[in-house]
């Protein structure tokens, strides 16, 4: 230990000592431990735990894997953990609990434990502070143990103990080179631990995916060795179009961990579980499936990325608010004996099951051993594509792509649209998005002057002003600011957007002051450019889900959004005058007539979309999306010389919704981007899709629900103003009993309860949520920490000059919850004949 830098923690442990002598097993003082710290490092250094992943992990997760790795390790080498020659790494330390409790398990022999203690048992950890309590804690417990044996060895400092990089001390030596007391003994143990075979990891690595802007100045470290290594296996093996989520920290560390133990041990480990059926992760399971021989898989669930009934089912998470993702406890054991591809044994906690209840039934079972006692592991036997937990339907890859990413924006495309685009990305959505057009208008203006002020006052990318209060900075804005570049605020660059599903804002879509436009400027180039867009969520952890919209798409409208539309639009070359090319449309002709402009918003679904949107408009043309061939190949599957290109945009809506195509194909639909069959019926298919988008696109002006009602409490005020007051808190429907709610009631605020809502409205969800369900969560005052702005859905009110605008949304979506279910009934038995031209 660095004797002068622990004498100044003395308080601090002294306080710690208190709480944890009030404590009186052994496992309860790791826990009040972990929790203390927990606490303590997401308060203190919030950005430092957000970089390094800091979340502690519970007690009765590490005695799990601890029991889980001895019992592998029995198993497969007839070796305990206490044996000699079995050397264990806890390559991120953290408070040290999962060396502490493998000291007091017992699953180290009495008589082993010293040579183990000196010998054979390594820690690293990174965080100074974090290094410290490690260490003390070990050492307290180590002295603990061998005095409850009747051996008293006075203090023993524990000589596994190292401050470093466990990534780093593989990209090089390991040292420390800053001139700290006791750093060349620290040296010395790194040295000496990078230099010894290793058997065991027990981990939870840390989870950071790295900053979110370059306010945070937050980056994930670089280590070229090791992402070298990643490439070479878990992103060569990805069929994943973006990569970049397998370079996060914990994929990184299960790269380490599984090039760390040669040929032969054991890998047992907490961690985020999107690698067991991410459609990104596929290389990272082709990959283990190869390495290993065995593969464990505890799945406990708790993502809170979910929603709606999905949400409901992943239940409670083991790491509480210090991880929203999914959490699997996985065993890995590499027997070098073994050939072909590993077995892979599947267990998962129950549905609905809380916190609480989970970190209950990790005790009951004990380890790995426990679960296979219960018989409660599935044997899984993956496919080709790594699949996993859920397998592919083999012909849904036959069927014609939605968009291709390859050939995207060529005519030659195999798929049905020629172009499609992810949704906005802004990248500072407090900035730019609001309710109120004013509250954009004033936020991106007053931003982009103090940007300019700092391009004036000569600020470098190295002194920028990192105060989120003043300005937003991303890594195009800091290329801007060293190239001296100015911007100014363009009034018709506020549009309108649909931020969340039924859930219109005012957004600022400017390609100097968005992060990332993609391919939008083709699709909604200009407010005066109308269009229609089926969106789709393109994301593993939810169900296929499609809204479409004729605003501009965000992002993560709905998970992560992909958009496809019935046209695109082309910037007229310099010589094209106003005129259209006469052979332009020549195919297509009747479609691309209009008889004058019109705005998406008004568009009448009852007649060819074409015929209202001008063809030539503003220094833009319009241009079919999908393509030549996608029409030429539906008229001869169908017979049909009749179709057009109209009726193939809305036919594919309306099978997006048909939940026989969902259910038997959700598993593709979670590793890929819809495939389109050809299905009998096409004409019903297109006539539904076509409702189905005007009660979508339309769904502020449908018919309000004439059974929903508003009940006023007796001292509502009489100044509609303050009686339709939308605050903090959010609309809720009362509760019944401890889970279940009162769906047919929905309280607005404090005054107006909205009363008849019928409880099948609930029926109809996107991405997991009712449309009355989003209309909860979006709309309430909400005041971003970093920035201060307010956006306040009552600023909207007013805009529109209706304060009861957002009462009358609530009757109406529910009018769009009823029919829309109403018209999936409609559509035809889902069939597909086996030749699809």
């Amino acid at each position: 230990m660095f004797e002068n830098e622990r004498r100044e923690l003395d308080s601090f442990n002294r306080a710690m000592v208190e709480r944890i002598e009030a404590v009186h097993t052994l496992a309860g003082k790791q826990e009040i431990m972990r929790t203390l710290y927990d606490r303590f490092f997401s308060q203190a250094f919030p950005r430092m735990s957000e970089r390094l992943g800091i979340v502690f992990t519970p007690v009765e997760v590490v005695d799990f894997i601890i029991r889980s790795a001895n019992d592998a390790m029995r198993t497969a080498f007839g070796q305990g953990l206490g044996d000699p020659g079995v050397a264990i790494i806890e390559p991120f330390a953290g408070t040290g609990t999962f060396v502490a409790r493998l000291l007091q398990l017992g699953v180290i022999p009495p008589e082993a434990l010293e040579r183990k203690y000196k010998n054979e048992i390594f820690a690293n950890e990174f965080v100074l502070l974090s290094y410290y309590i490690a260490s003390i804690n070990i050492e307290q417990v180590y002295h603990q143990v061998r005095a409850e044996q009747g051996v008293d060895e006075g203090y023993v400092e524990f000589p596994g103990m190292t401050l470093t990089d466990t990534f780093q001390l593989h990209e090089g030596d390991g040292t420390i080179t800053e001139d700290f007391e006791g750093l060349a003994a620290n040296n010395e143990r790194a040295k000496a631990e990078k230099d010894s075979a290793i058997t065991v990891i027990v981990m939870n690595p840390p989870y950071s995916s790295g900053q979110n802007n370059a306010n945070d100045n937050n980056q994930n470290l670089a280590y070229p060795r090791l992402d070298e290594r990643i490439a070479d296996t878990y992103a060569d093996r990805s069929s994943g179009a973006n990569k970049n989520s397998l370079y996060d920290s914990y994929f990184r560390a299960l790269r380490w961990a599984s090039d760390r133990i040669g040929e032969r041990g054991v890998i047992a480990f907490v961690s985020n579980s999107s690698f067991v059926d991410g459609a990104t992760a596929d290389g990272v399971r082709l990959s283990l499936q190869e390495e290993f021989s065995q593969i464990f898989i505890y799945d406990l669930k708790g993502n809170a990325r979910t929603s709606g009934e999905r949400r409901r089912r992943e239940g409670g998470n083991v790491f509480e608010a210090g991880s929203r993702t999914g959490v699997a406890i996985t065993v890995l054991v590499k027997d070098p004996s073994y050939s072909g591809t590993a077995e892979i044994f599947y267990a998962e906690a129950e549905d609905y099951a809380t916190r609480q209840e989970k970190l209950n039934q990790i005790s009951a079972y004990g380890s790995i051993e426990g679960i296979s006692g219960a018989d409660t592991f599935r044997s899984i036997t993956p496919n080709q594509h790594g699949d996993w937990i859920s397998s592919r339907d083999e012909r849904f890859a036959t069927f014609q792509e939605i968009g291709n990413k390859t050939l995207k924006g060529k005519e030659s495309t195999p798929a049905v649209f020629r172009q499609y685009s992810n949704g906005l990305k802004t990248n500072r959505d407090a900035w730019c998005y609001n309710f109120s057009r004013e509250a954009v208008a004033s936020n991106m203006r007053r931003m982009i002057d103090n940007y300019n002020a700092a391009v004036e006052a000569g600020t470098t990318a190295e002194a920028i002003n990192t105060d989120s209060t003043h300005i937003n900075w991303n890594r195009q804005l800091i290329r801007d600011l060293t190239a001296h570049k100015r911007h100014k605020f363009d009034a018709d660059s506020i549009r309108s957007g649909i931020y969340r599903p039924f859930c219109a804002q005012s957004v600022y879509f400017a390609r100097e002051m968005n992060d990332m436009i993609y391919q939008l400027p083709q699709i909604l180039p200009t407010a005066a450019h109308s269009n229609l867009t089926i969106t789709v969520e393109d994301d593993s952890r939810k169900e296929l889900t499609s809204l479409m919209t004729d605003l501009l798409p965000d992002l993560h409208t709905m998970g992560t959004t992909q958009t496809f539309s019935l046209y695109t639009w082309e910037p007229l070359s310099p010589t094209s005058g106003s005129e259209p090319d006469l052979f332009a449309d020549l195919a297509t002709s009747s479609e691309s007539s209009s008889d004058g402009a019109t705005t998406a918003s008004s568009l009448d679904f009852s007649r060819p979309i074409g015929d209202q949107i001008p063809v030539i408009l503003d220094g833009y043309r319009r241009v079919d999306n999908v393509t030549d061939a996608t029409l030429a190949s539906y008229r001869e599957h169908y017979g049909d010389a009749g179709i057009t290109k109209e009726d193939i945009f809305f036919y594919v809506y309306a099978l997006l919704h048909h939940p026989e195509y969902r259910e038997r194909y959700e598993d593709d639909l979670k590793k890929m981007l819809p495939h389109i069959p050809r299905a009998a019926g096409f004409h019903t298919y297109a006539s539904v899709g076509r409702e189905l988008a005007d009660l979508h696109v339309n769904y502020e002006r449908v018919e309000p629900y004439p059974s929903v009602q508003e009940e006023a409490s007796l001292h509502a005020p009489a100044d509609p103003w303050e009686r339709y007051r939308i605050g903090e808190r959010k609309m809720r429907f009362p509760k019944l009993g401890r889970r279940d709610k009162d769906f047919t009631r929905l309280e607005y605020n404090d005054y107006v309860t909205l009363t008849g809502i019928p409880a099948e409205a609930q029926g109809y969800s996107i991405s997991g949520r009712s449309p009355l369900e989003w209309i909860i969560d979006r709309y309430h005052v909400k005041t971003d920490k970093a920035s201060g702005i307010v956006n306040d859905p009552n600023d909207f009110l007013r805009e529109q000059g209706r304060p009861d605008a957002v009462v009358d949304l609530i009757k109406r979506l529910v009018t769009v919850s009823m029919r829309t279910q109403e018209l999936l009934e409609t559509l035809p038995k889902l069939e597909i004949p086996e030749v699809q031209n």
